[in-house]
């Protein structure tokens, strides 16, 4: 399904996008959010897909709010577009 919130291959991009602009490597990644260096590289590859546990861990230490972490839309979706907050994923 090709919708703006294509949830496990955006996420991936996002947060490997986000570590890079932030100059972190994934072993600093992995022992902030308390997780194996193999599990970070896992999700940024989409591998693997972080648990609600991690998502919030994520979120909470990225300050990028959940369905930004999914979403690749370059504007701001606008009330009621969003399918990942809509249940439409």
């Amino acid at each position: 399904m090709n919708t703006p919130c294509n949830l496990r291959a955006n996420f991936a991009l996002i947060f490997k996008h986000w570590r890079l602009s932030q100059h972190l490597s994934q072993k600093q990644i992995a022992i902030e959010l308390g997780f194996g260096n193999s599990t970070v590289g896992a999700w940024e590859t989409g591998e693997r897909f972080p648990n609600g546990f991690a998502l919030e861990n994520i979120a909470s230490y990225t300050h990028i709010t959940p369905c930004r972490l999914f979403c690749n839309r370059t504007a701001r979706c606008t009330p009621g577009q969003c399918a990942l907050l809509n249940g439409r994923t």
